[in-house]
């Protein structure tokens, strides 16, 4: 960490996504062309970078979340959910003209789902707005984002995250489908893509690869660390020092969905604390693991005191 000293609360920036969950449980998934009746439905406050604020913001960290919503139903309900979790809404952007993003889920009896996203007001979040975070970034430790905002914004955040000292995580979700801006990877402290994300970040996603061949690629391209997650397979890590293997934990699984939103989140939580990388890890595992026994996505993060 670029703040290695160990201290109480962590302070971090997530430049983030917001969608509506529209979720589906059903006891599996239809075929193509298929109807099948589903057993619940349920609305709520979803989007990778906003499922990771909300579960470091209940982990204890103090958390600065710059967002763009629609000022539609869903970005009211979106807004009134940030001031319900605790955040200041001041970097809250309300986008008139675009709607609120959404994503249509669908779980099954397993845990398994599928997921298809619109990011709407997501694509207008734009350098401008992480700009004026400026002083709010200046003064974090850790700087958290992903792909479902412009790849333009990521990089913008990354690079002024990496400026004023913070040390960067880079959740590469959803997979890219188009060849990424090489200089991104140089603004990267740690990248923590699944096995899909991490070729489809390497352009081979047609291509077979091993988990540490493909790591090793990336960091070649120079990310500090990756942190391949391997969902209940755990985690696989390694950087110019060490490379390792963290275990998942057992539990048993309702909705799998969130549960990559879990572990980014509560990685940069115990990496701001000023944990090492595998201790971190180890507490980002149990924190995902925690919220695939619940239904829902932000709402399913845990709280610090139910890790206890």
């Amino acid at each position: 960490m670029s703040r290695s000293m160990k201290k109480q609360n962590a302070s971090i920036v997530v430049v983030a996504s917001f969608m509506m969950d529209l979720t589906t449980k059903l006891k599996r998934l239809p075929i193509r062309g298929e109807t099948v009746f589903g057993d619940e439905f349920k609305t709520g406050a979803g989007g990778k970078g906003s499922n990771q604020a909300v579960c470091a913001k209940r982990l204890g960290a103090d958390v600065t979340v710059i967002v763009k919503i629609g000022g539609d139903m869903f970005g009211k309900a979106a807004f009134a959910n940030f001031e319900k979790e605790g955040f200041d809404t001041e970097l809250i952007f309300i986008d008139n003209e675009h709607p609120t993003g959404v994503a249509p889920i669908f779980v099954e009896g397993s845990g398994e789902n599928i997921i298809a996203i619109v990011p709407g007001a997501n694509s207008y979040l734009n350098p401008e707005d992480v700009a004026k975070g400026t002083d709010r970034i200046k003064e974090a430790d850790i700087m958290l984002t992903n792909f479902e905002i412009p790849l333009e914004t990521s990089l913008y955040a990354l690079k002024t995250a990496k400026d004023n000292g913070l040390t960067t995580i880079l959740n590469p979700a959803p997979a890219p489908t188009t060849a990424v801006d090489s200089t991104l990877f140089t603004y990267v402290d740690i990248l923590t893509p699944n096995e899909t994300e991490a070729k489809g970040l390497l352009d081979k996603l047609d291509q077979d690869m091993a988990i540490e061949q493909s790591t090793a690629e990336l960091l070649q391209r120079g990310v500090g660390t990756v942190v391949m997650t391997l969902g209940e397979k755990g985690a696989f890590y390694m950087n110019k020092e060490q490379s390792g293997h963290v275990s998942a934990f057992n539990v048993d699984t309702i909705d799998a969905t969130g549960a990559g939103d879990a572990f980014n989140g509560a990685l940069a939580v115990s990496l701001g604390e000023g944990n090492g990388l595998h201790e971190s890890i180890t507490f980002a595992n149990r924190v995902a693991a925690l919220s695939t026994t619940r239904f829902g996505t932000a709402p399913a993060m845990p709280f610090r005191n139910e890790l206890e």
